[in-house]
C-alpha cells in the first residue's frame, strides 16, 4: 500500500511539473512563435505629432546617487517640454534625494521638473497616489529613479495612444549588466522573457499583472480604481489586475532600442530581498482575491498561475532532487522510474531556452556575449534555482508572520557603465526629433 502511494506521488508530481513547465515555456517563447506578433508589438513606422501630455511619477527614497542623471536624461527627451511634467516625489526626511533633485533641476535648466515633498511615513504607493492627485496631464507614467529611458518614448507612446484603442500601455524594461554578478545573467533573462514575450501573452487575454515602471495609464482610469494599493508589496501587479476587472484595454510595446534600462541588484542578499518582496506581494494579492472576480475562466487561471508560480516552483525545486535520487537509487517499476527523471529533463530544456535567450538578448542590445558567459550561465543554473527557492520560502515565512515591511533595493547605476550604457541605434521611421 505504501509503495502504491509513493508511486502515485512520484507520477503526480512529475505530471504537474511537466504541465507547469509546458505552460511556462509556451509563455516564454510566445512572441517568437509568430513573426507578426513581434512586428505588431514594436515601434510604429511613423510618428504622430505631439498631442498628449505626460506626467512622469518618480517616487524616490534615498536615491541621491542616481536621481540627477535620470532627470537629465528625461529632460532631454524628444518631446515638447510643456507636455511633459517630471515629478520627483520624496518624503520630507529624505533630504539628500530632495537636494540632488533640486540641484539637477538647476544644473540642467529643467523647467518641467517638480519636487513634491510629503510628510509622514514613506511609501512608494503613497508617493504615487500623491503624485496622481497633483498630475497636470492626462497620461500618467512611472519610472524608477535609476532608469535610463529612451529619448523617443513619449513620441512613441503618443502615437500608439492616438492610433490604437488602448487604456494601459506596458513598455519594455530591461536589466543590462548581465555579467556584473554570478546571478545577473539569469536575472537579466527573466526581464528579457517577461517583457519581450510573456507580457504580450497576458495582454492577449487582457489580464495583466503589470511591471513596476514604464507603464502608461490614463489618469482618469487610475482615479476610477482609487490609485495604487498602499499596503501591498507589489502594487504594480495589483493595479493591473484591478484595471483588468474594470475592462480597461491593455497593450504592450517592446522594442530593444527603446526599452527602459535598469541594473541588477548589487549583491546576492539584495536580490533575495527584492525577490522576497515580489513573491510576498503575490501572496498578498492571491489572498485578497480580486483576481477571482475576473470575468473569464482563462483570465482567472492565468493570473492564479502567475501569483502562485513562485511558491509552487519553490516546492518543485525542493522536491526535484529527491525525485531524481529516488529514480537512481530505488528499485521502482520502469514506468515510475522514468517519471522521476522528468525534473532533470525539464531542467535541461529550461537551460537550453536560457542559453538561446542570452544569445537573443545580446543580438537585441548589440552586445557581444562572450563564450564564457554561456558557460557560466550553465554552471550557475542550479544555484540560481536555489536562490529562487530561498526567496520564495522567505516570502512565505514573512507573510505567515505578518512581517510586511518594505525591503528597499539599493541602486548604484551599474547599468550606466560604458559596457552596459544605452547603445546608439539608427532611427526608425520618422526621427522623433522631427516632431519634437
Amino acid at each position: 500500500m505504501l509503495a502504491s502511494v509513493l508511486y502515485a506521488v512520484i507520477v503526480l508530481s512529475a505530471l504537474v511539473l511537466l504541465i507547469q513547465s509546458i505552460v511556462s515555456i509556451q509563455q516564454t517563447l510566445y512572441i517568437w512563435n509568430d513573426p507578426d506578433r513581434m512586428k505588431a508589438s514594436g515601434v510604429p513606422d511613423t510618428f504622430e505629432q505631439p498631442e498628449l501630455g505626460f506626467t512622469v511619477l518618480l517616487p524616490a527614497r534615498h536615491e541621491a546617487a542616481v536621481i540627477g542623471e535620470t532627470l537629465r536624461k528625461l529632460g532631454a527627451a524628444h518631446y515638447p517640454k510643456d507636455k511633459v511634467e517630471l515629478m520627483v516625489i520624496c518624503s520630507e526626511d529624505d533630504l539628500e534625494t530632495i537636494a540632488a533633485a533640486e540641484a539637477a533641476k538647476f544644473e540642467h535648466k529643467l523647467i518641467n521638473v517638480t519636487v513634491l515633498v510629503f510628510d509622514g511615513a514613506p511609501g512608494k504607493s503613497k508617493a504615487m497616489n500623491l503624485g496622481l492627485a497633483a498630475a497636470k496631464h492626462p497620461i500618467v507614467t512611472i519610472f524608477d529613479s535609476e532608469d535610463d529611458v529612451s529619448q523617443d518614448i513619449f513620441t512613441i507612446v503618443n502615437t500608439i495612444y492616438l492610433r490604437r484603442n488602448v487604456d494601459v500601455l506596458q513598455c519594455g524594461v530591461q536589466l543590462m549588466d548581465y555579467n556584473s554578478h554570478w546571478f545577473s545573467a539569469h536575472n537579466v533573462l527573466e526581464y528579457f522573457f517577461w517583457f519581450k514575450s510573456r507580457m504580450h501573452y497576458y495582454a492577449k487575454l487582457q489580464a495583466v499583472p503589470l511591471g513596476g515602471n514604464t507603464v502608461f495609464f490614463r489618469a482618469d482610469d487610475l482615479k476610477e480604481v482609487d490609485g495604487w494599493d498602499e499596503v501591498g508589496l507589489t502594487e504594480d501587479a495589483d493595479i493591473g489586475i484591478r484595471l483588468s476587472l474594470k475592462g480597461k484595454v491593455f497593450d504592450v510595446m517592446y522594442d530593444p532600442r527603446h526599452v527602459t534600462r535598469e541594473e541588477v541588484p548589487h549583491t546576492t542578499k539584495a536580490f533575495v530581498k527584492q525577490r522576497t518582496r515580489w513573491n510576498q506581494g503575490f501572496l498578498q494579492i492571491l489572498r485578497k482575491g480580486d483576481w477571482l472576480k475576473l470575468p473569464r475562466p482563462e483570465q482567472k487561471l492565468l493570473v492564479g498561475y502567475v501569483l502562485t508560480a513562485p511558491t509552487y516552483m519553490a516546492l518543485v525545486i525542493a522536491s526535484a532532487p529527491l525525485l531524481v535520487l529516488l529514480g537512481a537509487t530505488t528499485k521502482l517499476p520502469v514506468a515510475v522510474s522514468l517519471f522521476t527523471f522528468v525534473p532533470l529533463f525539464l531542467a535541461v530544456v529550461m537551460l537550453m531556452v536560457s542559453l538561446l535567450g542570452l544569445h537573443e538578448f545580446g543580438k537585441d542590445q548589440k552586445i557581444k556575449v562572450k563564450p564564457w558567459s554561456y558557460a557560466f550561465l550553465a554552471i550557475t543554473f542550479i544555484p540560481y534555482q536555489v536562490l529562487l527557492l530561498v526567496s520564495s520560502v522567505r516570502a512565505m515565512i514573512r507573510e505567515a508572520r505578518g512581517n510586511r515591511g518594505w525591503e528597499k533595493t539599493v541602486h548604484l547605476g551599474g547599468h550606466r557603465t560604458a559596457e552596459h550604457a544605452q547603445p546608439v541605434f539608427a532611427p526608425v521611421g520618422i526621427a522623433a526629433s522631427e516632431v519634437a
